[in-house]
């Protein structure tokens, strides 16, 4: 370039102090080599203007020139403003920044007395024009970036498209030969396929991703070749899980880069004009069908457990990532409708209220988990033992559930149809609405309610087709459905998150209130837990009379009573044949004073005197006359059930 000519003096009467920047974006064909080169080249500008002493401060990074928050941006024009540069040296202005932001720092080290050359851009700070011909060289350099982005990203797609080449990396499950670019080239692992489908009969049957890794972590699956991760996690089953390409359709474009301009950052986000796929039949390790049902189900599944702002904060609702043991996450507050959880006042076994936690719920009082899962064990088999007597019932219900299969398939297929029919008028209606209106906000909102809708009605046609010409296979006899019960439960710890999850699919309902002796004391947890044994026999629910018939709602106390309580019965007995409180005393099975056995009887006189058949009341409210509920006297505390929470009727 033609310098022009401009003597160059040092500030400090003796020595040139020289700020050179060099940078390199740190991509796979970028050596730090450049970085010397970039220093030489300035060294030979300085030689060129300057022939006295020269001391250089070198500002030398790895990083992408858009981004906006390098700590060497600031590094750079904290020298610039210390009065220290006599002459800032760049190779070309985009090794300072990509954009107009190398305008600004050229016009603080102008202020500052700082001269600025750039000699592959042909700018000089010393000449008139040194600000156009910086806004232009910016142009140019984000114009070519630009480009350069499209360009690629337009040959990749297209190489895609026409199946030569722009693969994904493999994960687990496939054989990439030496030399393979393509898809078509691609192999899969035979013994992977029985692994993908136990995985997502699994996921379908529970939804639990976490438990699908530890089996996997359990028969020392490898995690990919590509994973960083050596073990299986939730998030990585449920990342695999949803990649297309196990159903042999593998894709690309589901996300794009988005400049985040305060930054310079760019962020990935959802590409909103969808991916593109490609069909290769041989790579399927599932069947279509069976992959497009689970991602659905395990999309209904977690829509409304993402952390949603409330009134500006995280109310941190809904499960938590990690596994849990029954009944925790499971069990239900019978006053707000929220999650009892682990960890209950401080008692690391016990559950309470996640309500009370957060000053929304006035009952605090805790339970033991353990006693919960070992009563459900109890009155499962007790349910079963019913059953026993019921055997022809059961009998003639799976046969007419045989009879009737195809015509309550047809009845599904009916309401399907008609679900069908009117997704089709919404699917109109939004049409019109968009021609009509444009797009606005509220279309996207819809959009997003239909295509769930869609996907909903899909599954359900594709279990109608599994269904199609066979009747629901159901267990013969209540025997065959207790040896069906007691294999998935065998061998489970009632503590363990497997047995919770086979429990889950056989509780759907655990609502926990609170109850108190008639004569007053410590308020007591006691539970509504619906019980259906249908949830162990997977053809069940295409059989209503069978379902209808295996469920029963069962009320479970989840406390140890009081003596008074334990002892009143027999108490009561012994004093009707005329012995006194201290010779009754004596005569019960457990240890008790003459003042057990006065509180005995008073309870039972206050029980006949009232009316009731038991001596447990239910507790609506914090009772006024037990001071240890006091939350709701905190200022803090604010009832305030789940939004159209509707406790079930006791």
């Amino acid at each position: 370039m033609a310098r022009p000519v401009k003597t160059l003096v040092p500030r400090n009467g003796h020595t040139l102090v020289v700020g050179v920047v060099a940078r390199i974006s740190g991509g796979a064909n970028q050596k730090e080599l450049s970085l010397d080169d970039q220093y030489d080249h300035a060294k030979q500008v300085v030689a060129e203007l300057y022939d006295g002493p020269v001391d250089y401060r070198v500002i030398s990074t790895t990083g992408k020139g858009e981004r906006l928050d390098r700590p060497e941006l600031a590094e750079l024009e904290a020298l610039l403003r210390s009065g220290e540069l006599d002459l800032l040296i760049a190779e070309d202005i985009g090794r300072i920044v990509r954009g107009t932001a190398a305008d600004a720092l050229c016009g603080i080290a102008v202020d500052h007395g700082v001269r600025v050359i750039a000699p592959n851009d042909c700018i000089d700070t010393a000449e008139d024009t040194w600000q156009e011909d910086v806004i232009s060289a910016c142009r140019d350099h984000v114009g070519h970036n630009s480009h350069t982005s499209k360009r690629l990203k337009q040959k990749l797609m297209n190489r895609f498209k026409l199946g030569r080449g722009a693969t994904a990396r493999p994960i687990y499950g496939y054989v990439i030969p030496d030399g393979a670019k393509t898809y078509g080239e691609w192999q899969k692992d035979p013994a992977a396929t029985a692994v993908y489908r136990e995985w997502f009969l699994r996921l379908k049957e529970d939804r639990n991703c976490t438990a699908v890794a530890d089996a996997l972590n359990a028969k020392k699956i490898p995690t990919g070749p590509y994973a960083r991760r050596k073990t299986w996690d939730g998030k990585m089953v449920r990342r695999v899980t949803s990649n297309p390409v196990l159903k042999g359709s593998p894709g690309r474009g589901f996300k794009r880069t988005v400049k985040h301009h305060e930054t310079g950052r760019r962020v990935s986000v959802r590409n909103p004009e969808g991916p593109t796929f490609r069909e290769c039949p041989h790579l399927a390790h599932v069947e279509p069908d069976l992959w497009d049902e689970v991602n659905h189900l395990l999309e209904d599944a977690n829509r409304d457990f993402g952390r949603k702002p409330l009134n500006g904060a995280d109310p941190l609702r809904g499960r938590p990532k990690k596994r849990t043991c029954f009944p925790g996450q499971h069990a239900r507050c019978w006053y707000c409708g929220r999650h009892y959880v682990w960890g209950g006042n401080g008692v690391t076994e016990n559950l309470m209220c996640s309500g009370s936690r957060e000053w929304k719920c006035w009952n605090s009082i805790g339970f033991g988990g353990l006693r919960a899962a070992e009563a459900v064990a109890r009155a499962l088999r007790a349910e079963l033992e019913r059953l026993a007597g019921f055997d022809d019932q059961f009998r003639g219900l799976v046969e007419e559930a045989g009879r009737r299969g195809d015509a309550h398939a047809d009845r599904r297929r009916a309401e399907l149809e008609r679900a069908e029919a009117a997704l089709a008028t919404r699917w109109a209606n939004l049409a019109r609405g968009v021609a009509e209106y444009g797009p606005k906000p509220m279309f996207a909102e819809q959009l997003a309610q239909l295509k769930a809708e869609d996907a909903r009605l899909g599954c359900e046609r594709r279990e109608l087709g599994r269904l199609c010409g066979r009747a629901p296979v159901l267990p013969g006899s209540v025997a065959e459905l207790r040896q069906e019960f007691e294999a998935k439960f065998r061998d489970l710890a009632t503590d363990s998150p497997e047995f919770g999850t086979l429990l889950r699919s056989v509780v759907p309902e655990f609502h926990v209130y609170l109850v108190r002796l008639c004569d007053g004391g410590h308020p007591l947890p006691r539970a509504r837990v619906t019980l259906s044994l249908a949830g162990v026999v997977a053809d069940a629910r295409h059989a209503p009379g069978v379902t209808a018939f295996l469920t029963r709602t069962v009320t479970l106390d989840l406390f140890e009573p009081p003596q008074r309580e334990r002892i009143r019965a027999e108490a009561v007995r012994l004093a009707g044949a005329g012995l006194e409180q201290r010779q009754i005393a004596v005569r019960l099975p457990e240890p008790a004073t003459q003042a057990g056995v006065w509180q005995a009887l008073a309870l039972d006189r206050r029980m006949r005197d009232l009316g009731l058949d038991t001596p447990y009341v239910m507790v609506s409210g914090p009772p006024s006359d037990y001071p240890k509920l006091r939350r709701h006297h905190n200022e803090k505390f604010n009832f305030e059930p789940l939004p159209a929470y509707r406790p079930p009727e006791l």
